[in-house]
């Protein structure tokens, strides 16, 4: 993942116990409200996708630069906030082209494990790991098996709360992407032993 060119700036205004309405300054959707319940209603969103998998969250309107977020009534949005911000920043950076991505190795997905090993390594190096890294995170490349790149995550990645959004909507995101033959990634992180995380365990 890298840095978008612009960074993204939130502004939340509560409407009420259950509705927050989230200014974005610039745009993340097609104009046009759309409603979505679920992560396969937003499968063509990402960014309302990641939202959707923020804990409490039930559904969310987009359109343009504006999403309107509906949770439970479980926490109050002072709590909810940070983690809506987090998962749109990660699915924005997540859809931003990486430095590499207009080089000619770029375009040529590997066929092997050991190819795709040296491509996602890369890629970890240039771009998910800087971005993590700014919350105290790092992700370790293990191994790439039939396809499926083996990764732990560490510092304040293991054990957050929203581990799963920088996970499913962060990296996988970026890797397939990049690399169109990857078929997913396997997590085999000890999330219990997490010291550290970015978010506490109880945002799950």
């Amino acid at each position: 993942m890298t840095q978008a060119a612009t960074p993204i700036r939130i502004t939340a205004e509560p409407l009420d116990a259950r509705r927050c309405k989230f200014l974005l300054n610039r745009p993340v959707h097609a104009p046009g409200a759309r409603t979505y319940a679920s992560a396969d209603d937003a499968a063509d969103a990402p960014v309302a996708q990641a939202v959707l998998a923020v804990p409490g969250v039930c559904e969310v309107v987009a359109s343009g630069n504006v999403l309107t977020v509906v949770q439970d009534g479980a926490r109050p949005w002072s709590a909810l906030e940070p983690l809506v911000h987090y998962a749109v920043e990660t699915a924005v950076v997540a859809s931003t082209p990486g430095p590499s991505a207009s080089s000619p190795a770029a375009a040529v997905s590997p066929s092997s494990d050991d190819a795709m090993f040296d491509r996602v390594s890369d890629i970890f190096d240039s771009q998910i790991n800087p971005s993590v890294a700014q919350h105290g995170g790092k992700v370790e490349l293990l191994d790439v098996q039939d396809g499926f790149v083996v990764l732990r995550m560490m510092g304040g990645c293991q054990g957050c709360g929203m581990a799963n959004v920088t996970l499913r909507q962060g990296i996988e995101a970026s890797l397939r992407r990049a690399i169109p033959s990857v078929k997913g990634i396997r997590d085999i992180t000890d999330h219990a032993a997490g010291a550290n995380p970015y978010f506490a365990s109880g945002t799950k």
